[in-house]
């Protein structure tokens, strides 16, 4: 896992100074977003609360292909305890919109990452993302969309499909922000949440 990731690290440097030929052509847009969100379980009483924080560095190609990695990590807020539960995660992504001449974008993303929690043993993991995204006016949009995620370890209970709501507003060319709802599914109250998210991104 080590290896893979630092082999992305080092195409997404090279991606980052591709095709920049002169500023004459179309060139590779590399890009950094932060977001904190709040969740908490969605179909039980406990109602464990979970603080997000992330950064995500990437690039974007001119044949609308994202290539990013995400590192980030997670307080979980136990109830009638008084120790919060820290996760740390660290994923990368692959993700291809597709321009079919319509006036919404949709888009497909691969996922691969690590988690590593304070209590257990850290277990990879894998995500399908699934959506579109429609240009409400010249600088707001939505994105709506699904996730499904599971680890690779049968014994790991983090498969999930999650569905999200986004709204996207462009302050500027390089700047952008939003707010998203999430809902997820899963087969353990655990990774069963429903929660908002908030996100800043620059590009460049």
């Amino acid at each position: 896992m080590k290896k893979m990731l630092g082999f992305t690290l080092l195409a997404l440097s090279g991606l980052v100074f591709a095709g920049d030929n002169g500023g004459e052509a179309p060139r590779n847009k590399p890009f950094i977003m932060v977001d904190t969100s709040m969740e908490k379980d969605a179909y039980t009483s406990l109602a464990n609360e979970y603080v997000n924080v992330n950064l995500t560095m990437g690039v974007k190609t001119p044949s609308k292909t994202e290539f990013s990695v995400k590192v980030g990590a997670s307080a979980k807020d136990v109830a009638n305890s008084t120790a919060d539960k820290l996760t740390n995660n660290i994923e990368v992504k692959i993700k291809q919109s597709f321009d079919i001449g319509a006036f919404f974008l949709p888009y497909v993303a691969v996922r691969l990452g690590e988690k590593f929690n304070s209590d257990t043993a850290h277990f990879t993991h894998y995500a399908f993302d699934a959506g579109l995204k429609l240009p409400l006016s010249e600088n707001l949009a939505l994105d709506i969309g699904a996730r499904y995620r599971n680890a690779f370890e049968s014994v790991e209970k983090y498969r999930s499909t999650r569905f999200h709501a986004m709204a996207l507003y462009d302050i500027d060319k390089s700047n952008t922000v939003g707010l998203r709802y999430t809902q997820s599914d899963a087969q353990s109250y655990t990774e069963e949440r429903k929660g908002w998210r908030v996100h800043y991104q620059r590009n460049y």
